[in-house]
């Protein structure tokens, strides 16, 4: 599988292209278009998807010029977050001053779905915290998107309207630990790290911090 980051915008949020075989999709387009329609025209391909972790602008802010750029790429996103799409309360645009909305999105996915296209096959799993509807993406050859959920050495803010710290922290534990230690994380912001790596020095997920949070009985 092939794998490109772009870290774009002023918050510098990681979106991706992912190939494998001959099918190819852009997940979290947040800005700077032209850098995503680069990297696709590289590989001589169109997106099948255009796929969403959560709706937060930072993570969104090229939908429109993409699915213009590619209409039969269809947006992709769970419905607890699609509200977040068209309204820029929501999805913050207007906590940055930028009103930003890009229009419904075209599928809904839940937790346990299998977005596949051709060779290309990642499993939806629906981790709330930092949004109602967070999804991460799972493929199965040891690489997980992980948006803004689990980061090198932290995890996602859940200040945000309708974040729920714990709920977040338990998506993780519950959802991603289990995975193999070796899988690669490439989360929203900042470097790719490993689910290992994670388990062994985030300090969120340390003993001291879950008692203080409120969690018992952790393994």
């Amino acid at each position: 599988m092939d794998i490109v980051t772009l870290s774009v915008g002023d918050l510098e949020t990681n979106g991706y292209l992912v190939r494998d075989g001959d099918h190819a999709v852009v997940i979290d387009p947040g800005a700077e278009p032209e850098r995503f329609v680069a990297g696709l025209e590289q590989w001589r391909c169109e997106p099948a998807a255009i796929l969403l972790t959560h709706g937060h602008g930072d993570h969104i802010g090229a939908v429109a010029e993409m699915r213009e750029r590619y209409p039969d790429a269809p947006v992709i996103c769970h419905p607890a977050d699609a509200p977040m799409l068209t309204d820029p309360e929501l999805n913050l645009g207007l906590h940055f001053a930028v009103p930003l909305s890009v229009g419904a999105p075209d599928r809904l996915i839940e937790d346990g779905d299998t977005v596949a296209f051709g060779a290309l096959k990642l499993r939806v799993i629906h981790i709330p915290g930092h949004t109602p509807g967070h999804v991460v993406f799972l493929h199965d050859g040891g690489h997980v998107f992980a948006g803004d959920t689990l980061f090198a050495g932290s995890i996602g803010r859940w200040d945000f309207p309708g974040g729920d710290g714990r709920a977040l922290i338990d998506g993780i534990r519950e959802k991603l630990l289990p995975l193999p230690d070796d899988t690669r994380v490439y989360p929203g912001h900042g470097p790719a790290t490993t689910i290992g790596v994670e388990k062994r020095i985030n300090p969120y997920l340390q003993p001291d911090f879950l008692k203080s949070f409120g969690f018992n009985g952790f393994s």
